[in-house]
């Protein structure tokens, strides 16, 4: 009966070739560790360090830490180890303003996001997938103060290890309930068990292997979530935060060959994108999810890939429909578009301006013209009344150009009628 309910755990949840990878364990309460920091890097002089509302233990601030403030925590316990310094420094010329928010890591669910560290994770890696798999080396910290929430559901790991020490399943069980080590903590889950089953075979089909036959909804309650850096961003499955980039999500036909569809999407793909290609989380149906990303910063190529994957995919991969996601703009280019509406804006407004001046408020604008002659002539603009003699003629009149008159045909003229010349001038009162 078991391998039965096995064999439809793998079916249900399709199978993956998973590649062995150490996984490592992040959580570390220490103040002066980069990785406690949502940008991954250290505050300095002229930041202000935020402290989540509950902090969970004790944490260390070290002496001469150099910070412009501290937004302390509703609940939890700080230790000042001697001076500290508050205020900007200006000297610091490699700080720039802003706030440093601090992640208590020091007590931790196993299945909590941004809480494990894998060179097979990437920009495109649902939060989802970012746990060990029965392939991976799962490694805590040595003498890191840690608290781990064991899992609920059973997890397939290849080994363990704290520090140097590798444990077997029996052995981590021992370490657990010894708890004679009072930095390190391991909560035992509801069941009374560590959740865990080291270095145990799998069974897999030729299709792969799974991450894991039971596989852990991940927890999102304390995921810090960037702005997107692009309109209309996108949240694929498995995802905490909303992202940019593109997902196609769609059923695997029969016969679906998952090292074919790598090779398919490689087709596509160059080296500024990233990309991820798995199984959606809890979905009772084989269900393909490809998430593609541009690599170093969003710039929108990513969605053009995704798109043309999309269009090209042929029948055999999917069945059913496939769902697209595409996200925007980036940022950038919008806010550049705004400033080029806003100077064309200016500048049309300022030549309207410059045309009202110079036909309304400004005196005759003269300068000088040489002709072959070298004679000096003057051209004046048009004024709102004319100073000269308009004549309407005939075609075969004779034009006087004795007072300096000009003359033009009048469309409007009656051959048989007699000849009519109006001639307007002006008279001084």
């Amino acid at each position: 009966m078991t391998s039965i309910i096995l064999l439809q755990c793998i079916t249900a949840y399709v199978i993956v070739s998973i590649t062995a990878s150490t996984v490592k364990w992040l959580p570390n309460s220490s103040f002066m560790l980069a990785e406690n920091y949502k940008d991954g890097k250290l505050p300095c002089s002229k930041q202000t360090v935020v402290f989540p509302e509950l902090v969970i233990g004790a944490i260390k601030v070290a002496s001469e830490t150099e910070v412009s403030g501290l937004i302390l925590p509703e609940e939890g316990e700080l230790i000042l180890d001697d001076l500290i310094m508050l205020g900007a420094d200006p000297s610091d010329k490699n700080c720039t303003d802003g706030n440093a928010y601090y992640v208590d890591k020091s007590s931790a669910a196993w299945n909590q996001a941004d809480v494990w560290s894998s060179p097979r994770f990437n920009d495109a890696t649902p939060d989802s997938d970012r746990i060990p798999c029965f392939n991976d080396v799962v490694q805590f910290p040595q003498d890191a103060k840690i608290t781990v929430t064991l899992p609920k559901e059973t997890q397939h790991v290849k080994a363990l290890y704290i520090g140097n020490e590798s444990y077997s399943t029996e052995d981590f069980r021992i370490r657990v309930l010894d708890e004679s080590n009072q930095r390190q903590q391991f909560v035992l889950n509801e069941f009374s068990d560590t959740g865990l089953a080291i270095n145990t075979p799998m069974s897999c089909t030729a299709f792969g292997c799974p991450c894991q036959i039971v596989p852990m909804t991940i927890d999102c309650s304390v995921k810090y979530c960037q702005m997107p850096n692009c309109l209309d961003a996108i949240k694929p499955l498995g995802f905490c935060c909303e992202i940019c980039g593109g997902s196609i999500l769609f059923d695997a036909n029969k016969g679906f060959d998952m090292l074919a569809f790598h090779q398919f999407v490689e087709k596509y793909t160059t080296e500024n994108h990233i990309y991820y290609i798995g199984f959606a989380p809890e979905a009772p149906i084989r269900r393909i999810q490809l998430v593609i990303v541009d690599k170093g910063g969003y710039v929108g190529t990513s969605t053009e890939v995704i798109n043309s994957i999309h269009y090209d995919m042929e029948g055999h991969w999917y069945k059913g429909e496939r769902v697209l996601q595409i996200s925007g703009t980036p940022l950038s280019k919008t806010s550049l578009g705004g400033k080029i509406f806003i100077s064309m804006f200016f500048a049309v407004i300022l030549t309207f301006f410059g045309f009202y001046v110079y036909y309304y408020k400004m005196g005759d604008l003269r300068y000088p013209l040489f002709s072959r002659s070298a004679t000096l002539n003057i051209m004046s603009r048009f004024q709102r009344r004319s100073d000269s003699v308009v004549s309407l003629t005939r075609r075969d009149s004779v034009i006087s150009t004795a007072t300096g008159a000009t003359a033009f045909r009048n469309p409007m003229y009656d051959s048989k009628r007699g000849r009519v010349q109006v001639v307007e001038t002006m008279t001084d009162d």
